[in-house]
């Protein structure tokens, strides 16, 4: 069953923050594992500090690839956690093709 999973992917590393470059080519990776996606800038905090974040919003029934994700950005920036938000399936609304 198709779920809807919001990655929150915090910026702040041990050892600075992750650069612009950097998380392009981390997005890389997600577009390799979904056709669509959205990508959210905002801001939240982590163990008291405040962080910008990049939250990744997905439909899909593959929720192993989800975790693989954020398995990569966890190993890949050496991040304690990604915040991972799961919900009903996103409904689209579509226009009515014309009957000819």
């Amino acid at each position: 069953m198709k779920q809807t999973y919001q990655m929150f992917f915090g910026l702040n590393t041990p050892t600075g923050t992750i650069s612009q470059d950097s998380w392009n080519s981390f997005q890389d990776v997600i577009g390799m594992s979904f056709a669509g996606y959205t990508v959210q800038d905002c801001e939240g905090a982590w163990k008291g500090s405040r962080e910008s974040t990049k939250l990744v919003t997905v439909t899909t029934k593959y929720r192993d690839k989800i975790i693989d994700v954020c398995d990569a950005f966890i190993n890949t920036f050496n991040q304690d956690a990604v915040g991972l938000l799961v919900t009903n399936p996103m409904r689209f609304v579509t226009k009515v093709s014309e009957v000819y």
